[in-house]
């Protein structure tokens, strides 16, 4: 089997044991990998160093892409012999130079901020869903419910406000006093339905868990616009 032409023709054998290990590169350029892995993994050090504290921390999008950027330059460097560490080095420096470019651009100018890390979402305001702004975050109900049971949020009454953050981090903040609310621990789950206190007189939104009276049962939700009602809940 041969390379396609105009490119090395190189025999490609199963038995070839030093190409499947070693590459076309020779034994000794090992030694070379790990001298030049230890200055590029210093380098990266000093380069994460030098680009603060947001880098370890949340991650908004352009500590992502910074992030990819650096993956992409110090991969080269430590593997391929006709590849130089400066070039890498001096792409290092480019993207230092150019993230605190921008992070300085978004201190001074708020909207170039807004524009380049995103806004935060409001999910849950007052026990209710905000559907319209779950639609635009891709966000499902149940990926909202999930994060909610890991803040021991048992139903929706106990939110006063829930925030999807620029850095992909959520915020929640309960009410001092719980509500009436739409339960959000899974539908299967029966035995734990079994054991939630049911509040007289009171259903909830099968959709967004607005609260409303029996009487309006009939009626569409005014949030959301869904008929499907269900037992609201106190915790």
């Amino acid at each position: 089997m041969h390379a396609s032409p105009g490119m090395n023709e190189h025999t490609i054998e199963l038995g070839d044991w030093q190409r499947i290990l070693l590459g076309d590169a020779p034994a000794l350029f090992l030694l070379e990998v790990l001298a030049r892995s230890a200055v590029v993994y210093l380098m990266l050090v000093v380069a994460l160093r030098l680009l603060g504290k947001r880098m370890t921390g949340q991650v908004t999008i352009l500590e992502m892409s910074v992030m990819i950027a650096l993956g992409g330059v110090v991969s080269l460097p430590m593997q391929a012999p006709d590849r130089g560490i400066l070039v890498a080095a001096s792409l290092l420096l480019c993207i230092l130079a150019l993230q605190r470019g921008l992070s300085r651009l978004g201190v001074s100018l708020p909207l170039f901020e807004r524009a380049l890390q995103g806004r935060s979402v409001m999910l849950v305001k007052d026990g209710v869903l905000q559907v319209e702004e779950l639609a635009s975050a891709a966000l499902s109900r149940e990926q909202v419910f999930a994060v909610l049971r890991e803040h021991d949020v048992h139903e929706l009454g106990q939110v006063k406000r829930a925030y999807l953050e620029p850095c992909g981090a959520y915020s929640i903040f309960k009410r001092d006093q719980p509500m009436p609310g739409l339960s959000i621990f899974p539908a299967r789950d029966r035995g734990i339905h079994d054991r939630e206190k049911s509040v007289n007189g009171q259903l909830a939104c099968a959709s967004c868990g607005h609260v409303r009276s029996e009487d309006g049962a009939s009626c569409a939700c005014p949030h959301c616009g869904m008929s499907d009602w269900t037992r609201a809940v106190s915790h």
